[in-house]
Formats: structure tokens, sequence, C-alpha cells
């Protein structure tokens, strides 16, 4: 919540996605439909994965939140981004590719 950097390693399991989701979720305002925060992860599968931990912590709090990686149509990305949406989950190659065209937004991150 003091918005550090942190490094963790656990075993499967433990909360370490949790464990930066909740501050991250309580962390974005509802009321700016800008990408407020960026989880990068290595893999297509693990950004599914905390995707649908985010999208379950923060769906009372009413968070738009989508994955972006590589190996998927990047017009979708796009019309999704231009909808709004407060949490970006991606792949480093897709969200440098985004951040580059000037489709993804980080200042506010």
């Amino acid at each position: 919540m003091e918005g550090k950097n942190i490094i963790a390693r656990a075993k499967n399991g433990t909360g370490k996605t949790a464990s930066y989701s909740i501050p991250l979720i309580e962390k974005v305002d509802t009321t700016i439909k800008k990408i407020q925060a960026l989880v990068l992860v290595p893999t297509r599968e693990l950004a599914m994965q905390t995707s649908h931990v985010i999208k379950e912590l923060g769906k009372h709090k009413k968070i738009e939140s989508m994955v972006s990686t590589g190996g998927t149509a990047i017009k979708d990305d796009i019309y999704r981004m231009h909808q709004g949406v407060h949490v970006v989950v991606g792949t480093p190659g897709r969200i440098l590719d985004l951040a580059a065209r000037e489709i993804a937004d980080l200042s506010e991150c």
C-alpha cells in the first residue's frame, strides 16, 4: 500500500498474487477510465490466471481489467482499451507494442 516494489518467491497456492492484487485494487479509482495498474507476467497462462484473480477480487468495486498477450489479435486489445480499463495484465512484448503504438496510455500507472 506504500507504493514500494517487492520481489516475492513462495510455493504455489500461498497467496502471492493476492498479496499484490489487493493493494492494487484498493488504489484503483473507478471514476478514472484510464489504465492505473499494469501487471507484467512472462506467459499467457500466468496472465490468464492473474487476471482471473484480479477480476474476482475487484468485482465488487467494478474494476475493469483485461489480458493482453502475444499470439492474439491486437485489434481486440485496441478495441478493449478504447472502452476503458483500469488494470491490464499482460506479457512484456505485447505491452511494449501497445505502448509504442500509443494505444496503451500508461501515464496513470
